[in-house]
């Protein structure tokens, strides 16, 4: 995540510095987000002047004038606390220091934070540089100003950002992701089908009208009543596993975890992985251009962009002690 994050930031014209506990890792992920910030500008969804990354494998260096910090490490509540603890330690009292905890409660992280008032989180989704949304999240002592400022610079970096009211686990994508998963799973441990025909199920018939149409909106336009006669047959009958699903167990007991292995859901040796990305990522490419024409993303215009105060001219730190190495 740390080095599409960057490549946005940069992109928008914000220095920013790549953190890793070693040296090498942040170099290497340095070079993955100049890669992203080029395709960004290649595809004229960044403009001006690129900002420079920089790495470093020294954390004072890379925090202590940083008006933002973004934490992109992995979802371990403990690490992330440790993490905090010690950019504290160096950050001046303003700076906003932000995670990219895909569900985990702000409260939760910064428990023991010498200012609580300045944590948030901006969960970017992954690609970060190409994928649209952003979830932005306050605690309850958080200023609502700081919260606005960062929906503005979002904005002006040719994001959308969603606005949480209140903490829920996994916010709003990831729980909407993994219900869809969930189900997914077992229809395929039902026998229902074929993996490859649960996913084409997914993609050629809802997840067609999704890119325009929200699932609230689809059931305003099929009418209420009909999805609530819908409801009446179908929601007892659909998977409602309170834990992991047996088949999803036993393949992570067989060590099948998916592309990284070779097997998971599908054999991976007789499936191009980075084919199957290469088409995502010029899918996502094609929806960001076409909301930028549409001007969903405004991309350095737009009313929002009247919030930016704070950040202008700011530094942007990124930092990912783990899970870029």
């Amino acid at each position: 995540m740390a080095p599409g994050i960057a490549a946005v930031f940069a992109g928008g014209g914000f220095e920013a510095t790549l953190y890793a506990r070693r040296r090498q890792a942040a170099e290497e992920a340095t070079v993955r987000a100049e890669g992203a910030l080029r395709t960004l500008f290649d595809n004229a969804l960044a403009e001006g002047d690129k900002a420079p990354i920089r790495p470093t494998d020294d954390l004072e260096e890379a925090v202590s004038s940083a008006d933002l910090v973004v934490e992109a490490i992995s979802e371990d509540l403990s690490a992330k606390q440790a993490l905090f603890d010690e950019v504290e330690r160096w950050v001046h009292p303003e700076s906003v220091l932000a995670s990219t905890t895909s569900g985990l409660d702000i409260a939760s992280i910064s428990a023991h934070a010498r200012h609580p008032s300045r944590f948030i989180v901006t969960h970017f989704w992954n690609p970060a540089h190409l994928v649209p949304l952003v979830e932005v999240l306050g605690r309850d002592v958080t200023d609502p100003g700081l919260l606005d400022d960062m929906a503005g610079l979002l904005c002006r970096l040719g994001k959308y950002p969603v606005r949480l009211e209140k903490y829920v686990p996994g916010f709003i994508g990831a729980r909407l992701q993994q219900a869809v998963v969930r189900e997914a799973i077992g229809l395929l441990q039902a026998g229902v089908a074929s993996a490859e025909d649960i996913d084409a199920a997914t993609r050629l018939s809802f997840g067609a009208r999704f890119p325009v149409l929200g699932p609230l909106e689809t059931t305003d336009l099929g009418g209420l009543d009909v999805i609530a006669a819908i409801h009446g047959y179908l929601l007892a009958d659909l998977d409602c596993s309170q834990e992991p699903q047996e088949l999803l167990c036993d393949l992570v007991d067989q060590g099948k975890l998916g592309v990284k292995t070779g097997a998971g859901f599908y054999d991976w040796d007789h499936r191009d992985a980075k084919e199957l990305i290469h088409r995502r990522d010029e899918e996502l490419l094609r929806r960001m251009k076409l909301l930028r024409e549409q001007g969903e993303l405004s991309g350095g215009s737009g009313s929002q962009l009247d919030q930016v105060s704070n950040f202008e001219d700011n530094t942007a730190t990124t930092g990912s002690p783990s899970s870029i190495e």
